[in-house]
């Protein structure tokens, strides 16, 4: 009974129901934007998506060098790095779970970038093998709520990654293995998955994806130094094909 109690105060819902369901409710394009990244203004959500875009998921070496011909966000939320991208590829596409594309596309019409591609999950295998030259995920494998469904994502990263193309993924840093957090301990928009670095680097070795760089621990403020209060929960790898 106690259990069940703190649950309701906690707000706790299915991982996955949460993710596809809550966009769809929210009665603002602000209220949308900010159930995926806290903020408090579509201009404010647009400067915050530049630097997370040039400063953390293509700063990188060789990025600049690549083909640009189409990337691939998992889990593109309300659009923000999809918009982004689309600066830089000839089309920018990205997969989500969410019930909300139609808010998705309004953000992104409204950013004037129509060479975008929005997809549902299972719509991925419609995307041919090798067609994507960047593919990147940024704070959403933490927001999964099994390993299979990492499995599921890189097993589609190794087809879809383009020979000489990168794949950037940013996930939840666990201390020891993996740790998944269950419906009932579960708070909206909280992290679910947090994966042991070497762990990650390891799984996505077995679908034939080799580590070009890595970081454990990242700065939750790039413009600090590390140490305490500045550590987020997130690690990072860059992939490319081994073969």
């Amino acid at each position: 009974m106690l259990e069940k109690l703190l649950g309701i105060f906690k707000n706790s819902v299915p991982v996955r129901d949460s993710w596809a369901e809550e966009p769809a409710k929210m009665a603002t394009m602000v209220d949308f934007l900010n159930w995926f990244d806290a903020t408090t203004s579509v201009e404010a959500t647009v400067a915050k998506a530049q630097s997370d875009w040039h400063d953390r998921i293509t700063a990188f070496s060789g990025y600049r060098e690549m083909n640009k011909g189409r990337s691939l966000e998992i889990g593109f939320g309300g659009g923000r790095l999809v918009a982004q991208a689309a600066k830089d590829f000839t089309e920018a596409a990205g997969v989500d779970i969410h019930a909300a594309f139609t808010r998705t596309r309004e953000f992104l019409a409204s950013q004037e970038v129509p060479n975008t591609r929005l997809l549902h999950r299972d719509e991925l295998a419609s995307l041919h093998d090798g067609s994507c030259d960047f593919i990147y995920s940024f704070i959403v494998f933490q927001h999964f709520d099994t390993l299979e469904e990492v499995d599921y994502y890189l097993r589609h990263c190794a087809r879809l990654l383009a020979h000489d193309g990168r794949c950037h993924i940013f996930f939840g840093r666990g201390d020891a293995g993996v740790r998944v957090v269950d419906a009932a301990n579960f708070t909206k928009r909280a992290c679910s998955l947090f994966i042991e670095p070497p762990l990650f680097r390891e799984r996505a070795a077995t679908f034939g994806l080799k580590t070009i760089e890595h970081e454990d621990s990242l700065r939750r403020d790039i413009t600090k130094p590390e140490g305490s209060g500045n550590m987020s929960v997130q690690a990072r790898v860059l992939l490319a094909h081994a073969r």
